[in-house]
């Protein structure tokens, strides 16, 4: 990370003095950060700022430079494409009584940035079938459910991830030696 990065922005804005309490090890907690996601859940949200490292975390702090982003995305398998395009082929055929099977990859992102720039990302991935009948109103890979599920138990993951990140570390270090009390 580039030094002066996140002080010459934040002193320029003249925030609050706020101090981030470290760990005796290599775990620390992150300053106060904005959450932007597309993961909407309480449950998911809340288990985040649940954490030690990642307490200061608000959906409204709208002032810092440093964000967490959480974004998904659905990545097609090769078996995935084929029996989508069968089993769409068959549906229509049937007139919809055949369900329409997708099965994808489910891809949730992490990245903490600063002044959007991506200081640290993590991708965590998951292969999930669907049968669904074409004539729904449910759009294909909502976040409910087992999917969603699935994203709540990757936010430990996470955590432990970042616990140990030493461009984090630094990151904290300099503010702390910006904003300490």
């Amino acid at each position: 990370m580039k030094k002066l990065l996140l002080g010459s922005v934040l002193a320029a804005l003249m925030v609050p003095a706020v101090h981030a309490e470290t760990a005796t090890t290599s775990s620390f907690v992150l300053p106060p950060l904005h959450y932007i996601s597309f993961v909407d859940s309480d449950s998911f949200y809340d288990k985040l700022k649940g954490s030690a490292v990642l307490s200061k975390l608000d959906k409204e702090n709208y002032g810092t430079p440093i964000r967490l982003v959480v974004t998904y995305r659905m990545e097609n398998t090769a078996g995935g494409s084929a029996a989508g395009f069968t089993s769409a082929i068959l549906a229509g055929g049937s007139l919809g009584i055949l369900p329409v099977v997708t099965n994808n990859d489910f891809v949730l992102s992490y990245e903490l940035r600063v002044q959007d720039q991506v200081i640290t990302s993590r991708e965590y991935r998951e292969n999930f079938t669907e049968a669904t009948n074409m004539y729904s109103n449910k759009g294909l890979y909502n976040l409910d459910g087992e999917a969603l599920e699935w994203a709540i138990s990757t936010t430990d993951q996470f955590v432990n991830d970042i616990a140990d990140d030493a461009e984090l570390a630094e990151l904290v270090e300099e503010y702390d030696y910006y904003f300490a009390e």
